[in-house]
């Protein structure tokens, strides 16, 4: 039995020496790597087979088609008629590109990295966006949606 025992105890000590011995560490780096990928790959079957995978469309995580006909992106709004702003000077600052005019009110800084506002100056307009932080103008409105009021 004691020889069993000996046995056993010398071929676990040598087969963890092979790969925890510093003499060999590429051998156990590629060994764990090797391991890894393999594992990686069965439990990406599995679970492929299985259906378990996220549904990026079902779980609503894709931004919507149209984002112009989201509402809920877009909840402010405002009518009036848009005019861009004068050319600055270097060492100006202002806020937003357009400024849409609105009749008995406080005029809105307009900007918009998703509509070419420069199509709907000198046109009276509903924009649709979310308000901004503004520094300097009394509304500062980031546009995501433009209708043309007639």
């Amino acid at each position: 039995m004691e020889e069993t025992q000996s046995v056993r105890e010398n071929i676990t000590r040598s087969f963890t020496k092979a790969f925890t011995s510093p003499s060999n560490p590429k051998k156990l780096l590629l060994t764990i790597v090797g391991i890894s990928v393999l594992l990686g790959t069965i439990t990406g079957f599995i679970i492929s087979q299985k259906g378990g995978g996220a549904n990026l469309a079902g779980a609503n995580l894709l931004p919507a088609k149209n984002p112009a006909a989201d509402s809920r992106t877009f909840k402010d709004f405002a009518e009036g008629v848009i005019k861009a702003k004068p050319q600055l000077k270097s060492g100006e600052y202002s806020e937003g590109t357009h400024t849409l005019i609105r009749e008995g009110a406080v005029p809105v800084a307009l900007t918009s990295s998703v509509v070419d506002l420069s199509i709907y100056e000198g046109k009276k307009v509903k924009v649709f966006g979310e308000t901004q932080k503004a520094l300097k103008e009394g509304w500062l409105m980031d546009i995501g949606k433009v209708e043309e009021v007639k």
